[in-house]
């Protein structure tokens, strides 16, 4: 597989070299020059094949040439020993339910497939590896499970000061090989000081050797896509007649939504995609006008959806090659208010007692501007209700619970939190404090 940088003036790349940047040296974000496309027989067999089947199958198709087949079913079978189900809510409209791994989030795929994938694409494995990773919510807790029994990989985790749960902090703030970062800001902030000090790895090699643990890193975002031909196997079934399967998906840093594009184009049959976001929709007013402006975060009852600067935008912008009538063609937009998010979360729960956290009821309102009669609507739930529990706790009444039989394992510490301003000299004392000290 051959990588390219959405800026355009940095060297094409392989997938290893790309995942042990992170990012392009010319800032931009690496994406494949080509997406390989799976056999219509596949999509003749996907509806009565297990989840763990196609995750093996589109697994090999990307990852072939860089890894045994063996060694991609270990990965494969360790990434995915957890349900991804698809719940019927109302007719025809589904939630797939993509938080049922150790942190409760979708990101434990793609972050426990980052790690799994690592050692088998690159010569140093992640030996000495420090990953560095912005959250909103959920990436920082996914990152640090998936590479926790990687003892020689140091993960520093950037979260915005009052944005996280106590419980969401713990995920990552108590494991041995992470160091949790509390930003004085917001995570456009977080994100940016991210950026900036991957940027710097690559310039400086007296600085210390990064990579990301974010959606930016192709070897992070590239197993996303296999949980959309899940979904759309999991539509067939439940309704082989649809007139079209149509995913809704909660957009914030558009990592996911560029994830399931770049399914289409290796094939997946989905008839289209809904981009909901919150007050922070930046991407559906690029949808509507062509025109991209970066703003300030809003701070929503979303909060994981609260992105002014979505990085991932430049992949998309890039897949379809600037052409926004074909993008408009694959992708509906949609912005929703807290009142229309809450009213949607006390609306599925009065009438069939499930509970929406509040960036799955965002996708699942956002099916009501998209559906058409006929077709099949599923809307991505990207995390537990528990972990966002002071938000469905203030729309319901009722305070979801979490698991934590993750928290049981070894491997813990302490609470420890370093708190910084958001400045980039702030940051780079904290790398070198701990890139500088044994584990």
């Amino acid at each position: 597989m051959i990588l390219h940088s959405t800026n355009r003036s940095a060297p094409q790349v392989t997938l290893p070299q790309a995942a042990a940047c992170g990012i392009a040296p010319d800032g931009g974000l690496y994406l494949p020059d080509s997406l390989p496309r799976l056999p219509k027989a596949f999509f003749n067999n996907i509806s009565e094949m297990s989840l763990r089947e196609i995750a093996y199958v589109v697994a090999n198709t990307l990852f072939g040439d860089l890894a045994s087949s063996g060694d991609l079913k270990r990965v494969v079978d360790d990434a995915l020993d957890f349900p991804i189900p698809l719940v019927p809510v109302s007719e025809g409209r589904f939630v797939l339910e993509l938080f049922h791994g150790p942190t409760h989030s979708f990101k434990d795929v793609g972050s426990r497939f980052m790690a799994g994938l690592l050692p088998l694409v690159s010569s140093d494995g992640t030996a000495g590896r420090n990953i560095i990773v912005a959250t909103s919510g959920d990436s920082g807790g996914a990152v640090a499970d998936g590479f926790r029994r990687a003892a020689s990989t140091r993960v520093f985790v950037l979260f915005p000061k009052g944005i996280l749960t106590r419980g969401q902090v713990e995920l990552f703030a108590t494991l041995r090989n992470v160091v949790a970062v509390e930003v004085d800001g917001n995570f456009d902030d977080c994100q940016s000081l991210a950026l900036d000090a991957l940027g710097e790895s690559l310039r400086d090699p007296s600085r210390p050797r990064l990579t990301s643990g974010n959606s930016v890193n192709p070897a992070r975002q590239l197993p996303s896509i296999i949980y959309y031909f899940h979904a759309y196997a999991s539509a067939l079934r439940e309704n082989p007649d649809t007139e079209g399967v149509v995913i809704s998906v909660p957009c914030g840093n558009l990592g996911n939504l560029s994830a399931g594009l770049m399914a289409k184009k290796m094939g997946l049959p989905v008839k289209r995609f809904v981009a909901a976001n919150n007050a922070n929709d930046e991407f559906v007013e690029y949808l509507r006008t062509g025109g991209f402006r970066p703003r300030k975060a809003l701070m929503t009852l979303a909060r994981a959806m609260d992105v002014g600067n979505p990085s991932n935008i430049a992949r998309i912008i890039d897949l379809y090659d600037g052409c926004l009538e074909r993008l408009r063609g694959d992708v509906d937009g949609c912005s929703l208010t807290d009142d229309q998010i809450a009213r949607t979360m006390r609306g599925v729960y009065g009438s069939t007692g499930y509970i929406l956290e509040p960036q799955g009821a965002a996708a699942f309102r956002a099916l009501d501007f998209s559906l058409r009669p006929g077709e099949t609507g599923i809307a991505l739930a990207g995390a537990a209700p528990g972990l966002f529990a002071d938000a469905v706790e203030g729309v319901l009444g009722i305070r979801p619970q979490l698991s934590r039989s993750d928290q049981q394992s070894g491997g813990r510490q302490p609470f420890r939190v370093e708190k910084i301003p958001a400045t980039q000299s702030a940051l780079q004392r904290v790398l070198n404090t701990y890139t500088n000290t044994k584990s």
